[in-house]
């Protein structure tokens, strides 16, 4: 039985024992916490394109399909004359109030004597029944002596003529076998305008003094307009020619 001495003695190696079984025992050591991972949330903003939108405007431009010429008879007479006498067509009566340039016109004449064919200004027409206004020949001259007449679409000494004309077209003569036919002295006002067959040149001439009385036939043919603008009213259209009513 061991005495207090030594039990004491006991529990001291014991603790001492302990100690050094702590100290020489490796440490646990302390758990290493592992980092959570970063999450980097990287905003991607969208890749703003500004593209400069171009309107472009596309005229279409559509051919015109080539105008089809309807020629239309405006006039078919027939008539007798003398050297003495002429007769008026008044374009109104045609259906034309006012000749604008650019209209065309075929006219044929065909007569047992030679006649002047001629359009003048319809009021001047009117005063064709004077000694003034009596067209004629001049021994000097192979051309008409118009006197105060402004004539146009002119067929010369017809017989069997047939002339083309553009209203406004300046055609101081047009030789043709042998002989002065025709004539478009205007400028291109717009005019009402009278068409002539006439005689008289010939009471000038010696060499039809025994002329009586001979036939003639006239007719005439609208073949063309002049260009269309459908924004001009005729009113328009006449006061930018500046005709005075």
């Amino acid at each position: 039985m061991m005495d207090k001495k030594s039990l004491l003695w006991a529990g001291f190696c014991l603790i001492i024992t302990m100690v050094i079984a702590g100290c020489v025992s490796p440490s646990t050591p302390s758990p290493v916490q592992t980092p959570l991972p970063t999450t980097v949330i990287q905003t991607v903003l969208p890749a703003t394109s500004e593209a400069t939108t171009i309107t472009v405007l596309t005229t279409r431009v559509t051919p015109k399909p080539p105008e089809t010429v309807i020629e239309k008879e405006i006039l078919h007479d027939a008539g007798v004359l003398t050297t003495k006498t002429y007769k008026t067509y008044d374009f109104k009566d045609m259906g034309f109030k006012f000749i604008y340039p650019g209209d065309k016109f075929r006219i044929t004449i065909k007569a047992e004597k030679p006649v002047l064919g001629y359009a003048l200004n319809t009021e001047q027409a009117t005063g064709l029944q004077g000694a003034q206004l009596i067209p004629h020949y001049e021994s000097y001259s192979k051309k008409v002596q118009w006197g105060l007449i402004d004539p146009s679409f002119v067929l010369e000494k017809a017989t069997d003529s047939t002339g083309e004309f553009i209203y406004g077209d300046y055609i101081e003569y047009r030789y043709d076998d042998g002989k002065y036919i025709a004539m478009n002295k205007t400028k291109g006002e717009v005019h009402p305008l009278t068409y002539v067959v006439d005689g008289r040149w010939m009471s000038y001439d010696p060499v039809y003094e025994n002329v009586q009385t001979f036939n003639y036939e006239i007719t005439i043919t609208k073949t063309g307009d002049p260009p269309s603008n459908p924004s001009i009213s005729e009113a328009e259209h006449l006061k930018e020619y500046n005709f005075i009513f």
